[in-house]
């Protein structure tokens, strides 16, 4: 067996991983399913997420990675063709390319003592001591059951399915999920169609892009220490967002039943201006379908052309048996988000969310893998104590206190996510025989 590491998945996590481990000295392969890196941002291909007109949600200086700046002429919020073009340069900086196999999704991965056999769609087939998953939270689309709420006869659609409004110009058009999704599409399709409505499940707090001429989630941070309690400055931060107009209840949205971050933000400066001009129909839940015809809990109705959900997206690891993982609930049960609990060769990165940039996550987590390998490899005490503590420890990610939803069960406080992955990353550096350096005389031993 080669001592060698396999990343699946060449979206902007698996590049980040595979910086890590290459700057370390390991052997990587990164499989890539597509032609070319960059998941989601990829647009022009099926895994690719984005639209003509979509910019990120997250601002430019928390996206970013800390050591590899975007350019000085990036808008405080990119559009998608500039973070893939930026996910690209950094890939081509840390020699990613060279290590990427495209056109080579991974059809099968295959326990074997002491590592895993991996066979691709390209004709690979190798094993590997470590293999880390990164192939991404948005694969397979997640649509509502509507069993026994009757039948629609226009077209149905998925967010995935979403390039252009050109693709509902004229229609009369009924989006489905509260998200940053959801909001983002009803703005975006109302430009085209002949009408829009917004169907959500519960009130939800609707965050500006900019505060006081910043981006917001930078005016947030620097307001520090002013209050002495999380809900002083929680309070203070409603009581801004409802001066510059956006309290939905304002606009007679129901109003949220849990705190401010207490479910992922909704970053958008746009659906409430559109839907107090009427260009947006705000709707709660379906209640029933028929025909063209959608009836809702309020007791109102209309006539749609098409369906648009914006419900998210299911987990989905085709090449592994799913008895392969233990599971908690519709997802995989990992220590961290990240570690399976039954496997010590197998890690899952980029499958939690937290109110946060890329940037700062990224680093994180390729750090912990780095330090993940050089423990595996060289059998180290930090790594004994570490597959110890996964199967005991239950850390505190702040999950409790985020609202009960799908998405929400890999929601986690970003500070103590944080704090977490660096206090198992050190656990993992423990007796390490080569800190900061490849493990070349430890794997010759």
């Amino acid at each position: 067996m080669m001592d060698k590491i396999a990343i699946i998945g060449g979206g902007p996590t698996g590049i980040g991983v595979a910086r890590e481990l290459i700057e370390d000295g390991f052997a990587v392969d990164l499989y890539e399913a597509e032609a070319d890196l960059g998941g989601v941002w990829n647009a022009e291909a099926p895994c690719g997420r984005a639209y003509a007109s979509l910019h990120l949600i997250s601002p430019k200086f928390n996206t970013q990675v800390p050591d590899f700046p975007m350019p000085e002429d990036y808008p405080p919020y990119p559009n998608h063709r500039q973070m893939l073009a930026y996910i690209r340069d950094y890939a081509r900086a840390h020699g990613i390319y060279e290590r990427a196999r495209f056109n080579a999704a991974v059809e099968r991965l295959e326990p074997v003592a002491g590592g895993w056999t991996l066979r691709s769609a390209a004709g690979h087939f190798e094993t590997y001591r470590l293999v880390v998953v990164c192939n991404g939270l948005q694969r397979v689309p997640r649509l509502p059951d509507t069993s026994g709420l009757g039948t629609f006869a226009g077209t149905i659609l998925h967010a995935r399915d979403y390039k252009s409004a050109e693709q509902l110009k004229g229609q009369r058009v009924l989006v489905v999920g509260g998200g940053n999704s959801g909001c983002d599409i009803a703005v975006d399709a109302m430009r085209t169609a002949a009408c829009v409505h917004h169907s959500t499940r519960r009130g939800y707090y609707y965050q500006p892009k900019f505060i006081n001429g910043k981006p917001t989630p930078q005016w947030m941070m620097e307001l520090g220490n002013k209050f002495a309690t999380r809900e002083e400055t929680l309070a203070y931060i409603e009581e801004v967002f409802r001066f510059a107009g956006y309290d939905g209840a304002d606009y007679g949205l129901p109003r949220p039943d849990y705190p401010l971050d207490a479910a992922h933000p909704v970053m958008n400066s746009l659906i409430l201006y559109h839907i107090g001009h009427g260009d947006i129909v705000p709707k709660g839940d379906i209640a029933s379908l028929d025909g063209n015809t959608v009836a809702f809990a309020d007791g109102s109705s209309g006539e749609f052309d098409t369906i648009l959900y914006a419900t998210g997206y299911s987990r989905d690891f085709p090449f592994l048996d799913r008895d392969m993982l233990e599971w908690k609930g519709e997802i995989p049960d990992l220590f961290l988000h990240s570690t399976p609990r039954n496997h010590d060769n197998l890690l899952f990165m980029g499958f939690i969310n937290a109110a946060g940039g890329l940037g700062d996550g990224l680093k994180t987590q390729g750090l912990f893998v780095r330090n993940y390998a050089r423990a595996l490899f060289a059998r180290s005490a930090g790594l004994e104590r570490f597959l110890a503590a996964k199967k005991t420890d239950r850390p505190d990610l702040g999950e409790g206190y985020f609202i009960d939803s799908y998405r929400h069960q890999w929601e986690a406080d970003l500070w103590k996510l944080l704090s977490h992955m660096r206090r198992y990353r050190d656990m993992l550096a423990e007796g390490d025989p080569a800190p900061g350096h490849a493990l070349t005389e430890t794997l010759a031993r």
